[in-house]
């Protein structure tokens, strides 16, 4: 909110009738406009490494039958939703929130453990979860 004039982004003419509608300067909403492509791009960046994880956990299973074909923040829901390709079915496995900005934020043992169960559990291989790993 603090960048320089010259670093805010051009108004489309749709964004300035939005502007001007709502009674908002136009400098003010420009700001606004640079604030959620820096937002956007932040949670690109999450997404990439929460993906990068759950592709680490997927290829415990083999990767060549469990692919990672896409990953979703919901933040109205507070979660992100991975959809994971098995060899019968697609899944969408949703990860809360908390528990991926842990595993982003720290990556710990037990925060990646966390995420392996999870995991496994929505792919249907429970057979592999080790039930002491959190004790």
């Amino acid at each position: 909110m603090n960048a320089p004039q010259s670093e805010l982004p051009q108004l489309t003419e749709q964004q300035k009738e939005v502007a001007q509608r709502m009674g908002i300067p136009e400098e003010e909403y420009a700001r606004g406009v640079l604030v959620s492509k820096f937002t956007e791009q932040r949670q690109i960046e999450r997404g990439k490494r929460l993906g990068e994880h759950i592709e680490g956990i997927l290829q415990e299973l083999g990767s060549a039958y469990y692919t990672l074909e896409a990953l979703v923040r919901e933040g109205v829901k507070a979660r992100w939703v991975a959809r994971i390709t098995t060899p019968k079915v697609i899944k969408n496995v949703a990860i809360p929130i908390d528990l991926a900005d842990d595993v982003i934020d720290s990556a710990t043992v037990q925060d990646i453990e966390r995420l392996r169960q999870l995991t496994f559990r929505a792919v249907g291989r429970e057979e592999l979860i080790n039930p002491n790993a959190l004790t």
